[in-house]
């Protein structure tokens, strides 16, 4: 089955991604870029997997491919259940364009003020789950503003153009470049590509161009696999042996051999849960929430510890599946599989709700004056992508650390002189229309076509 579950992946995300071509704009919205993860990410692991399943059973790989032509299914058909108004209503807040800027202004000193700060310290890591610990998370944590204080400077030069504004964007882009070229990192420079692009279209109109985005998305697809090793190189310096990186042969030798596959630890979190029936039903939400969020440093380990629902910060990151299977520190479990230790089958059912969150961000950011709205949901892109290539627990913290701080600016920016909309426009969107407007909440409007 696994082949037949593998082509069923493949023709799908196929025919979603066929619809850009006739209609680039369309990659913006959330089924279509979750298509680009789903191909770019998921798929070359799926191929890899089936030749090398490694210690995780051949039922456990035909459920994990199973499991993701369902999660990749949810985000499709979720998109045509009708948006939401009262998400719609909630970041659909006009603001004063010189007001906001003093934010951009502000979160761009935090981001190199922060970032300055964690060059100095020693970094700690944490030698038994990986990753940063102590001092530097909190650097980290506030560093991260440099991103939504680009996006703010950018729109509002995109929306009237000065020097000042100009100069601002050019200071706010060194550091995110600094990341990409010198850390490898990928997140980043999504971040920044989608902060471009859509702000372009949102105040231009400017469509991608149809040959860029398959060609980032095969860039991308040949990159990912040389992204450890690309790393390793900038952390030694050794930047003349970046020029004779073969990411060819190198994508190649990824299919070749048995490879660190995150969606093979996805396959092994599927068998154990089905093996002993250890769900989390949404524990894991939480808990990412109170890890992320909660400070040791301030509180305690014990007090942070307790706050969380039948789990420790130690535990939320095993090393080895009851099976045997080993996670390579690094590596993730993918949304395929943690949405499954969540709540089983029905765990695919979370981006159906994202679609519908989605769906109604994307519509209130096409209205005139919704830079609150365009902001939130160019910055929240990620986050969505992150619930497929690491875990759909990651989303809610990365939504909620964009909304807090832009909802913060909103406070100080925010025009209380309207109301704001009280009902939705309607959006064409080829076979994905959503279905006629129930009641009078939602009208139809060519003001909002595109």
């Amino acid at each position: 089955m696994s082949l037949f579950y593998l082509s069923l992946l493949v023709l799908g995300v196929a025919l979603v991604l066929l619809q850009i071509v006739g209609k680039s704009e369309r990659f913006f919205e959330y089924p279509y870029f979750m298509a680009a993860v789903f191909g770019v990410f998921i798929l070359p692991q799926a191929f890899s997997l089936v030749r090398f399943p490694g210690r995780v059973s051949a039922g456990a790989v035909d459920d994990v491919l199973l499991m993701t032509c369902l999660c990749f299914g949810a985000c499709v058909l979720g998109y045509r259940l009708n948006p939401s108004i009262r998400l719609f209503r909630l970041v659909s807040k006009p603001v004063i364009p010189e007001r906001m800027l003093h934010i951009g202004v502000l979160f761009v000193l935090c981001g190199y003020l922060f970032g300055f700060l964690l060059s100095q310290i020693e970094i700690e890591m944490n030698s038994q789950r990986g990753g940063m610990t102590g001092l530097g998370t909190i650097y980290l944590f506030f560093a991260t503003l440099k991103f939504p204080g680009l996006a703010i400077c950018l729109s509002l030069m995109l929306q009237k153009f000065t020097l000042p504004r100009l100069g601002l964007t050019l200071l706010g882009v060194v550091s995110p470049l600094g990341e990409i070229v010198l850390g490898g990192r990928r997140e980043p420079a999504v971040v920044l590509g989608l902060i471009i692009l859509l702000n372009l279209y949102f105040y231009q109109r400017r469509k991608p161009s149809v040959l860029l985005l398959f060609g980032a998305m095969f860039a991308a697809t040949l990159a990912i696999p040389a992204t450890g090793i690309y790393r390793s190189l900038t952390a030694e310096g050794d930047l003349s042996q970046i020029r004779k990186l073969d990411f060819v042969q190198n994508f190649k030798d990824y299919f070749g051999r048995e490879s660190i596959l995150e969606l093979r630890n996805a396959a092994a979190i599927i068998e154990d849960a089905q093996t002993y029936g250890k769900y989390e039903y949404g524990a894991g939400y939480w808990n990412q929430l109170v890890f992320r969020f909660v400070p040791a440093q301030f509180v305690g380990k014990t007090t942070k510890d307790s706050l969380m629902i039948g789990s420790t910060v130690e535990s939320m990151f095993v090393k080895f599946s009851k099976s045997g299977h080993e996670f390579s520190m690094g590596s993730t479990l993918t949304g395929v599989g943690d949405s499954f230790k969540q709540f089983g089958w029905f765990g695919c059912l979370f981006f159906a709700i994202l679609s519908v969150v989605f769906r109604s961000f994307w519509l209130a950011a096409l209205r005139p004056n919704a830079l609150f709205a365009q902001l939130l949901y160019l910055l929240i892109c990620t986050s969505a992508m992150r619930a497929v290539t690491h875990q759909t627990v990651d989303f809610l913290p990365g939504f909620v650390y964009q909304f807090v701080f832009l909802w913060l600016g909103l406070w100080y920016a925010g025009d209380r002189s309207g109301s704001g909309p009280q009902s939705l426009p309607q959006q064409g969107l080829g076979i994905l229309q959503v279905p006629a407007s129930r009641g009078s909440r939602r009208f139809p409007s060519k003001q909002y076509r595109h």
